[in-house]
């Protein structure tokens, strides 16, 4: 009984220092001269119960000791499983987990400012990929705030097992594929979109990463819709090869983009738009670029299970 009473008191003194706390953050803003930041959650605000669907969603985040992922090495990797329905949003965290990896080169001064991983750190540590394997397993989304980094990263240099694993997920971007400027922010860099948010984290450690890319989304829900839309969409990539010098500007002002040959796109002016604009994209070239001649141009259907990786630029002629 004391115990309990113990307790009690406690959890009863607690209340009322965050009751203080959030008048005293009250009186603060009402000033108008200060801005209060909380911390990002590193939990749900509460679970619920689902009422229809359940699905799972990964986000997950790398820290790599360099930009390109052909050569460079993945040193650690955050994941966050949760699960979501599309009606009540984020309901549970299943898995949070963050590990290590010891490169086969050193990590640069250049690296350990930038992420704070040293190779002290990370000394005769390995992560565990057939554990991840398992937990993504039935996975139907991964989610990162920069998908082309994360994703060609993991199907590059991650083991040969968790690679096809990827290449086997859907992917959305929090970065790309979600128009923040259109929901009211100049940037969408992650600091900066919980920063506007009211948020504040501990930055560039993979796990921390993954709850502050999750609280973009448990925050602005309609920013979960939109990239869950994208990631249903398809797109179509078109190569305009052989496209005359003088049609280079024309082409320029549609967004079409240059490809000097030496990577995976043909020599040519490449775009990519929605699928449902493929047809009329076909007709513009042909009329405008081409002088009515018929074509056939390297063209590449793009969905969420190849869009960020470098495999969606392997062209096919249509």
């Amino acid at each position: 009984m004391a115990k309990g009473v113990t307790n009690w008191s406690r959890m009863s003194h607690i209340n009322k220092q965050n009751t203080d706390m959030q008048s005293s953050m009250n009186l603060l803003e009402a000033t108008g001269q200060y801005k209060v930041l909380t911390r990002v959650p590193e939990s749900l605000s509460a679970e619920k119960l689902p009422s229809t669907k359940q699905f799972k969603a990964a986000v997950i985040d790398l820290e790599t000791t360099g930009l390109d992922p052909r050569n460079d090495e993945i040193i650690e990797i955050g994941t966050l499983i949760v699960t979501f329905t599309n009606e009540d949003g984020f309901i549970a965290v299943d898995f949070a987990d963050n590990q290590l990896q010891q490169p086969n080169n050193p990590i640069s001064e250049e690296i350990t400012n930038i992420t704070g991983i040293t190779n002290e750190d990370v000394a005769g540590k390995s992560i565990d990929w057939v554990q991840l394997e398992d937990k993504l397993a039935d996975v139907a989304l991964i989610i990162c705030h920069n998908a082309s980094f994360d994703r060609n990263f993991m199907e590059l240099q991650a083991p040969e097992h968790f690679s096809k694993l990827i290449q086997s997920k859907a992917f959305g971007c929090t970065s790309r594929g979600i128009n923040w400027k259109a929901l009211g922010f100049e940037g969408a860099k992650l600091e900066y979109l919980n920063l506007k948010m009211g948020y504040f984290y501990d930055g560039h450690r993979a796990l921390v990463d993954c709850w502050a890319t999750l609280n973009l989304l448990q925050q602005r829900p309609e920013a979960f819709e939109e990239l869950k839309n994208g990631v249903r969409s398809k797109e179509r990539l078109i190569c305009a090869i052989d496209a005359d010098f003088d049609k280079k500007d024309e082409l320029k002002k549609r967004h079409y983009r240059w490809s000097d040959g030496r990577k995976n796109l043909p020599k040519c002016w490449w775009i990519t738009i929605p699928e449902q604009d493929y047809q009329d994209e076909l007709d513009y070239l042909k009329d405008e670029i081409y002088g009515g001649r018929q074509v056939s141009l390297p063209t590449h259907v793009i969905t969420a299970h190849s869009r960020y990786s470098y495999r969606c630029e392997k062209m096919t002629q249509t």
